[in-house]
């Protein structure tokens, strides 16, 4: 199930570039500047991204630039105000000025200030981008032929993935509505003008505004959906994506995301601690994250001293059947979901109308006051969870209204190496309807930076009092 929103993009975090030419091969800045060049970035977030950079001199130093056919049209959408970009006369773009080691730069469009380490070989340069949208390693090669044509007939990629969306969406009949429509006549826009990658995946960032739903991305492929599926049953996060300290009698859990195996290890192995300490109260911190999967299931077992029906999903095969919600004797019928495998979940979602959740106790078990810490920017899987122990009676929710972004969404490959994550199932809290939209209220608001110190005053009058 990826509970979370894969959001490809993320205007609000810097893509510095530092650019260092090593003289080897085409050493020189006229060399440069003699060639097109074709370059894949191998970033983690877009996949493969192939454009082509056209070099010029100025004084002192370089100016590339991507041949955007796309540009006027993207640069028109209100996201790239809202965003910040710097998109003028080209959708991507750098100055270099020349150094004792070479050149040094910084990426001038769509946003400023961007660094990227690069040395040149025999056959053209590769680097890498520290960082950001297009962080990890990239290549450069001579563009042959010329760069005179699109690489890719991205009118074709645009009609594959909008109808690839209609067949798989949670709900065709969210795709009636203007804002779809817009979006729609947006992308298709892009598709008919687009020459390279970064026309139709920064195309897609700039006109995707989350509506009519969120959840939804587009990227170039890794690997095929299929295998993507597998890969994430032991896909590990690294680093200590949950983390247990201890304040006298109070525990905090800090979780960062919701997936990953070791998510789920770490997780386990805090309340093995937990259990070993026995703190008289538990802060569990969730602000921030993102979502992902199945991490939410410790994180809840370990704290309810009996069965929890927490919610259900809604896929596309009810809705293209019924214009309702299901009946309370509906769901009763429906055997809970188990194995929280993430390839199982995808492939239950394209088979059921519906999928019922329940978490059931684990030990050890906390069985004091629990404080859970959420913001504006807990979402997705991690609403779930939030919205679940909210129901608990030892627990008090801190803090801020999450995203309500609470969907789940799966991989699909629509065409020529494209994949987008769609949307298949919309969750319904049983206590609560449905999160979309919504989010889930604190029982106690505060701040965000400020939702520790007061989770840690509520734990201590909870202690004094008895618990």
């Amino acid at each position: 199930m990826s509970f979370q929103n894969f959001k490809s993009f993320s205007a609000t975090i810097p893509v510095s570039v530092f650019l260092i030419l090593v003289s080897a091969g085409y050493g020189s800045a006229q060399s440069l500047a003699d060639k097109d060049w074709h370059l894949t970035f191998q970033t983690g977030r877009l996949g493969p991204v192939e454009t082509v950079l056209v070099f010029k001199e100025t004084e002192g130093g370089l100016t590339a630039h991507s041949l955007s056919g796309a540009r006027s049209v993207i640069a028109e959408f209100p996201r790239v105000k809202e965003r910040k970009a710097n998109i003028g006369e080209h959708l991507l773009a750098f100055s270099l000025k020349k150094t004792a080691d070479g050149y040094a730069g910084e990426l001038t469009a769509p946003w400023a200030g961007e660094k990227v380490s690069l040395i040149l070989t025999e056959s053209g340069f590769k680097g890498k981008i520290s960082g950001g949208l297009l962080g990890g390693a990239f290549s450069g090669v001579p563009a042959t032929p010329a760069a005179d044509k699109p690489l890719r007939d991205y009118r074709a990629a645009v009609e594959a993935f909008l109808q690839t969306v209609e067949t798989k969406v949670f709900d065709p009949r969210a795709l009636r509505g203007a804002d779809w429509k817009i979006f729609a006549r947006n992308m298709k826009k892009i598709g008919a003008a687009g020459r390279d990658d970064l026309d139709l995946l920064f195309g897609f960032h700039f006109a995707y505004e989350s509506k009519p739903f969120s959840h939804l991305t587009l990227a170039r492929a890794n690997v095929p959906a299929p295998q993507l599926m597998i890969q994430f049953d032991s896909y590990r996060v690294g680093g200590t994506p949950a983390v247990i300290e201890f304040d006298g009698d109070v525990a905090v859990l800090t979780v960062k995301t919701m997936i990953g195996v070791d998510t789920v290890e770490q997780i386990e192995a805090a309340f093995q601690e937990i259990g070993k300490r026995s703190p008289k109260a538990l802060i569990i911190d969730l602000r921030g994250n993102g979502g992902g999967a199945f991490a939410i299931k410790p994180l809840i077992e370990h704290v309810i001293d009996r069965p929890l029906d927490a919610g259900y999903f809604i896929t596309h095969r009810w809705n293209i059947k019924n214009d309702r919600l299901p009946s309370a004797e509906e769901l009763s019928a429906v055997e809970p979901w188990q194995g929280f495998s993430l390839k199982a979940w995808w492939e239950n979602i394209q088979s059921e109308g519906i999928i019922r959740l329940e978490f059931k106790p684990a030990q050890p078990n906390f069985d004091g006051p629990v404080f859970v810490l959420i913001d504006s920017r807990s979402a997705s899987a991690t609403e779930m969870a939030a919205d679940a122990l909210s129901t608990v009676n030892s627990v008090t929710l801190v803090g801020e209204t999450t995203e309500g972004q609470v969907l789940s969404q799966s991989p699909f490959d629509t065409s020529d190496g494209f994949q987008a994550f769609i949307p298949v199932a919309d969750y319904y809290s049983t206590a609560n309807g449905r999160l979309e939209g919504v989010g889930v209220k604190p029982q106690v608001e505060a701040a965000s930076k400020e939702a520790l110190e007061v989770a840690k005053k509520l734990a201590q009058k909870a202690i004094e009092a008895g618990g």
